[in-house]
């Protein structure tokens, strides 16, 4: 955007100020006063202080006579004044008025109420001006003393007083000129006394003037037994002014009737606590009344009034309080807030209490829905903090910022030393958050905010200003800043930044200028003040927010600056003059940020001239002070040229990823991914390697390659971001050139550049060395949470979580041979009870079970077992390896389970060593088979037990495992306590050659499986064991020649076939011979006979009777 030439740059690289530093110091502070605070000054106050004890300060009002000469006061009263001359000893109270100067204890005496009748009435104690209020300028002033006492039968038992109240006013300059002026202002004077009527009507303790002045209106809160009355009264002297007759006073219970039933509210309501007067609130063009009650219904409620008749003042529409005891209505005020034309209506409750949100007293405010407020606008409530009395004092302060819409103040005086916050209207109706907040403790008041006086212009600067009461006897007067609205217009060149093309002048690199030109305007349009605006550029804002570093040097900054800002000074010296100022800031070489834009900051503040000496009692011209809105910082961006982006310059990257752990051994290119499971799941097994390897594969392609301009353009700035848990560490990178990996100091967070831009169609593959050093036995899990990062455009981006289960490999193993491997069964079947030493049983075997443990013992880990599943009967329960004897080498103290299964029958060897390995077993009872000693074996024994294999199947090999069904196993199991190296488990046995002459004597081989395994029992669920089983084969075969006693020759099974043949052709061809196939005729004899029925037509009963006749 092109700006308008201005007329001269202030600030050229060439002549730079000294004082640049000294500037910049001023420019925040200026800045730091425009954050806490608008156009009110904090700086330039002044106090007036009365004397200590009189509630100085207590009500207050600002006031200006035109005649003889234009002179501004501030009026402030102060009820427990002591009283002079006839009134010296009591503390009848006084009104004071004080001059706009710098000295604080200058303020005057107003003459009034000198005078006293002791024997008709009382002014000690009667609060006069316990309120004051002033038309504006060049109007009349009102104060009040609304504990003013009417005295009958003075000096006499029955004497009464009755405190009605009673206000005086005062011409412009504060003396009574004409009619009206005085004390004459008591209307319950006269009327009946008591407290049901008008003997406690306290008038005065607020009072008003109505916008157009041409009438007054008192509160008078103690009437008809504290229910409350207002009263409006005519205030003008003639007609003429009024434009029409009206006659008068108002009040709400009729001023001739007196019906204290005409006021709808209850009694002890104290209606006209609160008063104030306003056009278009009910139409427009119509004056409203508006009353406070703050004690109706316990909650309180705010009355809109308007005349009726010439003596009433009816009730338009009620607002109730919203909380019990909330002193709703206890202030009201009206402005027009939105600038709608609608006057709207604020409301305080400072006794609003709310435990839980810390509340402590409210605001209602009412905009206007155009006069029908019957459909009960729903109102803006403004909530103070504990135990502030937020609310006391609402008042309507004018257009301080005069920019249209009307601000208000609202008193906290509890709120630490007392508040006043200072709220400004809008379009919306108010802006909720405070636009200033004045605190008592800055200017060492207490119970500041008491009391607000605004809306007139003291210092004729042409905005009004603010004064603001206290309990502490002090007053302070704010006055408003001129408000500066700052027009600017900033042009950039060039308008995007071209990477590849050096454009600094007179140096290598990549430059931009910005240029900045500023004007103002400012209420009024001939107000032209001589301004100098700091302007603060600074770049690359919102990538700082982030923590990323600057792209950019300022090539004008001053050597105690960044080198993303530059400070420039702009003079204006009239409103609609633009001035223009540049900076120019050159790109840093070989930047990886190239998408995101070059965003810019202007910043432009006020610069604060230092103090100047002054005249003690002429007052100081206020500087101007910025706007508020909009801000005085101004966003803009430059943006580089995309290439890589499609045609609509928008980098819409596509990419996605892909793991996998595995290893990989040391200067090796080989990856081996990791094994899975079955449910698809990597595992990794934590033995002795100190490494895993994280394969990635990242990718930048279209996601349809039918529609490749969608997405998959070129990703800027990308970035793998790695997160590892405690139990892995960064330990190193194959990684192709372009990209660059870099960890933090323990390793838990990786930190890898995939490019500057990752180009459409890029695949990547690189991998990441985890170090598994950290990894325990509780471990489970390895997880790596990946994160891909672009600056292009790729929402889908989420993190990715590695994942791969850990177990607990233990290099346990067990093997095991049999010597000899080849068994052979032949002889006699004898019976078990025939068997008289091991030699009886049948050929003799020894097997060896070898467990070895290369790494350290289990420990902690858990309890090993040894198992073997030793095959000692068939299936039909007749012996088949008999153990002998079983022995433990290298762990002697070992004690195997199921010890009694050995050598049951206690047998003896003939052999030394078989006879001491014998008679180290346990007898077990065991039943006996039928056959007996010696016996041969002969068909009819053979079929009196259940073969263990049909005959049908004798012929072919067999193989006899418990896993199978064919043998049944006893369990040997053997702890391996603290284990390591190797044991050896060695088991002698025999083989039953009974068993096997019975029951396998045409089978030609058998392979008999004796199967061992480890166990371990341990918490750890991870635990997972390499070649820990086994099984032995033994082949056992029939001697050569005993198959063969059982073998029939293949000539005679044909000869007993052809003799079958003929034998049964012989037979039936004896049969036929004798007719045993002829049957005898006996077809007649056993024919049926059937007979038929024919079915005719009967004739009827007449064709009877015709054929008899």
């Amino acid at each position: 955007m092109a700006a308008p030439v201005g007329h001269g740059n202030t600030a050229s690289p060439s002549c730079r100020p000294s004082h640049r530093w000294t500037t910049l110091i001023w420019a925040l502070l200026t800045l730091l006063c425009q954050v806490w605070g608008f156009n009110l000054d904090t700086t330039h106050t002044l106090h007036k202080l009365g004397d200590q004890g009189t509630f100085f300060g207590f009500s207050l009002a600002l006031h200006q006579h035109l005649t003889p000469d234009p002179q501004s006061w501030i009026l402030v009263g102060a009820p427990q004044a002591a009283g002079q001359g006839k009134l010296r000893g009591s503390r009848p109270g006084a009104l004071f008025r004080c001059p706009i100067t710098p000295e604080e204890y200058d303020c005057e005496r107003v003459d009034i109420d000198g005078d006293v009748k002791w024997e008709r009435e009382s002014k000690d104690n009667q609060w006069l001006g316990v309120t004051v209020k002033s038309q504006g300028i060049g109007g009349k002033v009102v104060t009040c003393a609304h504990l003013y006492e009417l005295r009958q039968r003075v000096s006499k038992p029955s004497e009464t007083r009755d405190p009605i109240g009673r206000c005086y006013v005062l011409s412009e300059d504060l003396t009574e000129r004409d009619d009206l002026d005085g004390g004459e202002w008591k209307f319950c004077e006269g009327r009946p006394q008591g407290h049901e009527q008008f003997g406690f009507c306290q008038q005065g303790l607020s009072v008003s003037f109505t916008p157009d002045n041409n009438f007054i209106l008192f509160g008078a809160p103690g009437t008809y037994n504290w229910k409350g009355e207002m009263r409006v009264q005519l205030f003008n002297q003639t007609l003429l002014n009024l434009g029409y007759y009206d006659d008068g006073p108002y009040e709400v219970a009729d001023q001739k009737q007196l019906n204290a039933q005409l006021i709808p509210l209850p009694y002890h309501s104290y209606l006209g606590f609160s008063v104030d007067s306003a056009m278009g609130i009910m139409s427009l063009g119509e004056l409203t009344f508006v009353a406070g009650a703050p004690r109706a219904n316990h909650t309180g409620a705010v009355l809109l009034l308007k005349k009726d008749n010439v003596y009433r003042l009816v009730p338009q529409h009620i607002f109730w309080g919203e909380e019990l005891a909330s002193s709703f209505g206890y202030s009201v005020a009206t402005t027009d807030l939105n600038r709608d034309g609608w006057t709207d209506l604020i409301v305080g409750a400072p006794n609003f209490f709310d435990r839980k949100a810390e509340i402590g007293g409210a605001v209602y405010v009412y905009l206007n829905p155009f006069g029908h407020w019957d459909d009960q606008a729903r109102p803006i409530r403004l909530n103070g903090t504990y135990d502030s009395m937020f609310g006391m004092t609402v008042t309507s302060i004018g257009d301080l910022d005069q920019d249209g819409y009307g601000d208000i103040a609202v008193g906290a005086p509890f709120d630490g030393h007392g508040k006043v916050f200072i709220y400004r209207g809008s379009d919306a109706g108010i802006e909720t958050k405070p636009a200033q907040v004045l605190d008592g403790r800055d200017f060492d008041v207490r119970r500041f905010g008491y009391s607000i006086s605004g809306g007139l212009d003291i210092d004729s600067n042409h905005y009004p200003d603010v004064a603001v009461g206290s309990l502490n006897d002090s007053v302070v007067l704010f006055r408003s800043r001129p408000v500066i609205h700052v027009i600017r217009e900033v042009s950039i060149d060039p308008q995007y930044i071209d990477l590849e093309q050096n454009n600094c002048k007179g140096r290598d690199g990549v430059c931009v200028e910005v240029k900045a030109c500023f004007t103002f305007t400012a209420h009024p349009v001939h107000y032209s003040p001589h301004i100098t605006l700091v302007v603060h550029f600074e770049a690359d804002t919102e990538r700082r927010k982030l923590g990323l570093p600057h792209r950019v040097n300022f090539l004008g900054r001053s050597s105690l600056e960044p080198e993303y800002t530059q400070t420039e000074e702009v003079e204006l010296h009239r409103q609609l003059h633009p001035v223009c100022t540049t900076a120019v800031f050159q790109l840093h070489e070989s930047i990886r940020d190239k998408l995101r834009p070059i965003s810019l900051a202007i910043t432009h503040t006020i610069k604060s001239q230092p103090p100047r000496r002054h005249s003690a009692k002429k007052l100081e011209k206020l500087p101007p002070i910025l706007n508020v809105s909009p801000s005085n910082t101004l966003h803009s961006e430059v943006n580089f040229l995309r290439e890589g982006c499609g045609t609509d310059k928008i980098c819409q990257s596509n990419l996605k990823l892909n793991y996998q752990f595995g290893t990989r051994p040391l200067n090796s290119d080989l990856f081996t991914p990791l094994p899975k499971d079955e449910d698809d799941v990597q595992v990794f097994s934590l033995s002795d390697q100190r490494l895993v390897v994280l394969e990635i594969s990242v990718t930048n392609m279209p996601s349809d390659p039918l529609y490749p301009d969608e997405d998959g353009d070129d990703a800027h700035a990308a970035q793998l971001l790695i997160s590892l848990p405690n139990t892995l560490s960064y330990a190193g990178s194959r990684i192709p050139p372009q990209m660059r990996c870099q960890a933090n100091q323990n390793g838990s967070q990786v930190e890898c550049d995939l490019g500057n831009p990752v180009k459409r169609d890029t695949k990547l593959k690189f991998s990441i060395n985890l170090s598994t050093a950290n990894i325990t036995i509780v471990t489970t899990e390895l997880t790596a949470d990946l994160l891909l990062t672009t600056i292009s455009e790729q929402p889908d981006l989420a993190p990715v979580t590695a994942f791969a289960k850990v177990v607990i490999e233990l290099p346990l193993s067990v093997s095991g041979l049999a010597r000899p491997h080849q068994l052979f069964f032949s002889g006699t079947v004898r019976g078990e009870s025939g068997m008289t030493s091991l030699e009886d049983i049948g050929s003799p075997v020894d097997f060896e079970f070898v467990v070895s443990n290369p790494g350290q013992a289990l420990q902690t880990l858990g309890s090993a077992f040894l198992n073997i599943m030793w095959p000692y009967e068939l299936a039909n329960e007749k012996w088949l390896l008999y153990p002998a004897s079983l022995k433990f080498e290298g762990h002697p103290d070992t004690q195997c389970s199921n010890a009694g299964a050995l050598n049951p029958l206690t047998l003896q060897s003939s052999s030394p060593e078989e006879l001491h390995s014998a008679n180290h077993t346990v007898r077990r009872t065991r039943r006996s088979h039928p056959e007996e000693e010696g016996q041969v074996m002969t068909k009819g024994s053979v079929g009196r037990t259940t073969p263990a294999v049909a005959a049908s199947e004798r012929r072919k090999s067999l193989k006899l495992d418990c896993l199978l069904g064919s043998a049944r196993c006893v369990l040997f199991q053997c702890p391996l306590h603290s284990f390591s190296g190797q044991a050896v488990l060695k088991i002698h046995a025999r083989l039953w050659n009974s068993s096997f002459i019975e029951e396998f004597p045409a089978v030609s081989a058998l392979e008999l499986l004796v199967r061992a395994n480890i166990t371990v029992k341990s918490s750890i669920k991870h635990l997972v064991l390499k070649d820990a089983s086994a099984q032995i084969p033994v082949m056992i075969y029939p001697e050569p020649g005993l198959a063969d006693q059982y073998w029939i020759p293949w000539w005679i099974i044909i000869i007993a076939i052809l003799a079958g043949i003929l034998l049964l052709t012989l037979l039936v061809c004896i049969l036929w011979k004798f007719g045993f196939f002829k049957r005898s005729e006996r077809r007649r004899h056993y024919e049926t006979e059937y007979y038929h029925a024919h079915l005719g037509v009967q004739p009827s009963e007449a064709e009877k009777q015709a054929s008899e006749l």
